[in-house]
């Protein structure tokens, strides 16, 4: 899980698997340089705000149950990517794998 800010200065909150931290990253930031709505900022990052490791069967079901939970309570606008626009930045979120996590947005 991390987050990006983007050019209109919009808290865009993303959730999502891999097995390479810093390879994902590094995607994120090309990547949603490039997009139309929600840009990352050329002299900005993609951020990890929290991660976990897990087994990819693992990480796909917890991913999909914790998108559907942040939907349903309202964490933002989902938006493309698995991705959430914040209207404000939330002052932390709540992922359940097993146990539930709460982790401070700072």
């Amino acid at each position: 899980m991390g987050h990006y800010v983007d050019t209109k200065g919009r808290y865009i909150l993303k959730i999502g698997t891999t097995n390479d931290l810093k390879r994902r990253a590094a995607e994120h930031t090309r990547n949603y340089k490039k997009t139309r709505e929600f840009t990352m900022p050329e002299n900005s990052c993609f951020v990890y705000d929290w991660w976990r490791p897990l087994s990819k069967y693992n990480t796909l079901r917890y991913e999909d149950a914790n998108r559907a939970r942040w939907q349903d309570m309202g964490i933002g606008r989902f938006i493309r990517n698995d991705r959430f626009f914040c209207e404000k930045k939330p002052d932390m979120v709540t992922i359940t794998i097993r146990k539930t996590y709460t982790i401070p947005l700072v």
